[in-house]
């Protein structure tokens, strides 16, 4: 079995890492509070959002990947589906991050179609912002958040964020009954 890494701890990002080991299997089971509650806490955090895709992402792992602000997928191994279309199952705002982030073509693939995609096909549909051989997936990570990071030090990252997907966002926190701060501040400015 490899050495878990852990990630670095960069000023005003977060990165979620996961790592896969052929005898390690992470299993999560959401209850739609619970599931709400993450997904809302993710998609309401002030500072840029990094999901690994290390292998299969279905069910409920793939609104949880989708509510990041990036997404960075193995390229050897893994799909990425939003099934429930075939399972017969529905929760209120089940649709709202494939409709808002992603184009109506491929949200409706991935809704209503429950298609599986390849890292090389997400990436072509722009569900992930890259994909990675898994030993570089970290450092791609990595990457993006040295980039990225520094856009949240103006305190204003999260309320654009909720601009873009503050229609997700109310649907997590109203299932969820997540007090949440409130996002329409008046506007910062660096003078």
């Amino acid at each position: 079995m490899s050495k878990m890494r852990i990630p670095l701890q960069i000023p005003m990002a977060s990165i979620l890492y996961v790592p896969c080991h052929k005898r390690v299997k992470l299993v999560v089971f959401l209850t739609s509070t619970d599931g709400s509650k993450m997904l809302y806490t993710i998609l309401d955090f002030p500072y840029p959002t990094i999901a690994l895709l290390t292998g299969h992402t279905f069910g409920g792992a793939c609104p949880f990947a989708l509510c990041h602000d990036y997404r960075v997928m193995n390229s050897k191994r893994g799909f990425i589906s939003m099934p429930p279309v075939n399972l017969g199952l529905h929760f209120d705002g089940i649709g709202a991050l494939p409709r808002l982030k992603l184009g109506p073509k491929v949200a409706r693939k991935m809704l209503l179609e429950a298609h599986r995609w390849t890292g090389k096909e997400a990436l072509q549909d722009g569900i992930v912002d890259a994909i990675a051989e898994p030993e570089q997936m970290f450092d791609v990570s990595m990457d993006l958040a040295q980039k990225w990071a520094p856009k949240a030090k103006m305190g204003v990252y999260g309320t654009l964020r909720a601009e873009l997907w503050g229609e997700a966002i109310k649907k997590f926190q109203r299932i969820s009954y997540v007090h949440s701060r409130e996002t329409s501040t008046a506007a910062k400015v660096k003078i």
